[in-house]
């Protein structure tokens, strides 16, 4: 059977069928952007079908033309199992899911699905095994393994204050892609003795060419830095101050990188999402029943060690306006 789809209905097509899919979920595209995964159903975190597989056209020219996302590329690799490979001539755009498969002219980018008029087909029965035939013989076999994910993103990063400037045609969205939740994020405990020195910061912002609003941690571990996926939540706790309130920070970790440094090698990149004070007996007191040591450099959160510290820093009393300023920090 063949049906044709457009627009809202294209995106309310993959969204289904993301959500069903248990064995089978390939996907090509010429073009990647930022948060692309959230085109698919949130579902795919918890129940990631078990074979899953991503195309995309990544050169050194796309990359610098903001086509493909080195970061879009890492947030698949680190969530659905490293199966993401680069064909440099291919143009077509195909969604299979378990017995259908969607072809259609809308890359995978959330403007193409929001803003953009793009048109698809949705095939079942023998053509569908043309389709899959064709992505596992003629794309996935030619593909290559993408090796030097770092100096893709250094690539995009040089380029992005560039791409800023150009004049962007905008248009009203037909469709409203759904935001993911933090329902399957990973948490993360992170306590913060001593201040980062400029020297250093300057160095690893260098190294990675992270851009200035992006916050950085540094010395993390070796463990920590190998778990921590893109998108992850952490508390960053600062106990820089011997006295008065402690500051909690709540960060979502938008890249990490290795560099070489006197106070350490393993670093993240963050953004700052709320902070907390809290009263210094309240803070202990929470991290006891919580079984978390004062002084923990870094531990992922179970689910009850979560419960009871967000419900804690939730309270009235523990809440501050958060006001726009850079803060950057290391553990040692």
């Amino acid at each position: 059977m063949v049906s044709f789809l457009a627009c809202k209905e294209l995106y309310e097509m993959i969204q289904q069928k993301s959500q069903e899919a248990k064995e089978v979920l390939w996907v090509c595209s010429a073009n990647l952007g930022l948060d692309a995964h959230k085109v698919f159903s949130q579902n795919l975190l918890k129940n990631p079908p078990a074979d899953m597989r991503f195309v995309f056209k990544v050169t050194d020219f796309a990359t610098k033309r903001g086509e493909v996302n080195p970061y879009e590329i890492q947030y698949l690799m680190e969530h659905f199992n490293n199966n993401v490979k680069s064909h440099d001539n291919f143009q077509s755009s195909i969604y299979i899911f378990d017995n259908s498969a969607v072809i259609t002219s809308a890359n995978l980018t959330k403007p193409a699905f929001e803003n953009s008029v793009e048109t698809g087909v949705l095939l079942d029965g023998p053509q569908f095994e043309e389709v899959k035939n064709f992505f596992s013989q003629s794309l996935w076999e030619s593909s290559k393994t993408i090796k030097d994910l770092q100096k893709l993103k250094k690539m995009w990063n040089m380029a992005e204050k560039s791409r800023k400037t150009e004049n962007l045609i905008k248009t009203k969205p037909h469709t409203q892609i759904k935001d993911w939740t933090d329902d399957y994020v990973n948490r993360w405990y992170f306590t913060i003795p001593d201040p980062l020195s400029k020297k250093i910061e300057h160095k690893i912002r260098k190294e990675k060419i992270w851009p200035i609003n992006f916050s950085v941690i540094a010395d993390v571990g070796p463990s920590c830095f190998k778990n921590v996926k893109l998108g992850d939540l952490a508390y960053l706790v600062n106990l820089k101050k011997q006295r008065g309130k402690i500051e909690v920070e709540l960060a979502r970790i938008l890249d990490k990188g290795i560099v070489e440094t006197d106070e350490g090698d393993s670093h993240f990149a963050y953004r700052t999402e709320k902070t907390y004070l809290m009263e210094r007996n309240q803070f202990y007191e929470m991290l006891k029943n919580a079984t978390i040591a004062p002084k923990t450099w870094g531990t992922q959160l179970n689910e009850s060690q979560l419960k009871l510290l967000t419900e804690t820093l939730s309270l009235p009393k523990t809440r501050k306006k958060r006001k726009s300023k850079n803060k950057s920090k290391t553990k040692k």
